[in-house]
């Protein structure tokens, strides 16, 4: 491989940016993580915990719609009946929250399984950039130095020889 080098200082600014961009780099890497973390424990804890709790007191109200409306029916009011509609209602509305909680679990167990995947293939892809940020990135860096190196000690050899001839 050849390269047409015009400035020494070009090369030191090369190996600046490379640096940076290894920082840079970690440092995204990182949020990604973090990020990551947070997602997965938000599927896993956060949410399952959240509609386990609703489920909860979609059950209570059910079962206190339930009392409520079975205490409507026994009444009598003038030797009649009443139609409890309200009652029913609001039974139904709870059978329906209920209902509703039961299936968030579910889905919430669905994309936990989906999530997994998922996550293992991102690990999968980030372990690929890390090994780059950490071994690709030093690699370049060492070799810009002894570029660096090779070519401050070449001009040093080359610029004594040019003044001698010029003397």
């Amino acid at each position: 491989m050849r390269a047409n080098v015009l400035s020494i200082p070009a090369l030191r600014d090369l190996k600046a940016g490379v640096l940076l961009f290894q920082q840079e780099c970690q440092a995204g890497l990182d949020a990604a993580q973090m990020e990551l973390h947070k997602i997965v424990a938000w599927i896993e804890q956060d949410r399952p915990a959240y509609w386990q709790g609703q489920t909860r007191r979609a059950f209570d109200k059910v079962a206190a719609t339930r009392a409520a409306l079975a205490s409507c029916q026994m009444r009598t009011v003038g030797g009649h009946r009443p139609s409890c509609i309200e009652e029913k209602k609001a039974h139904a509305k709870a059978k329906l929250r209920l209902e509703h909680c039961h299936e968030q679990l579910k889905r919430v167990q669905r994309w936990s399984v989906k999530l997994q995947r998922e996550v293992d293939e991102f690990r999968g892809r980030i372990a690929a950039a890390r090994r780059m940020v950490d071994q690709v990135l030093p690699k370049s860096v060492a070799m810009l130095d002894r570029s660096i190196a090779a070519l401050e000690d070449y001009a040093e050899v080359v610029r004594p020889v040019a003044e001698e001839g010029d003397g």
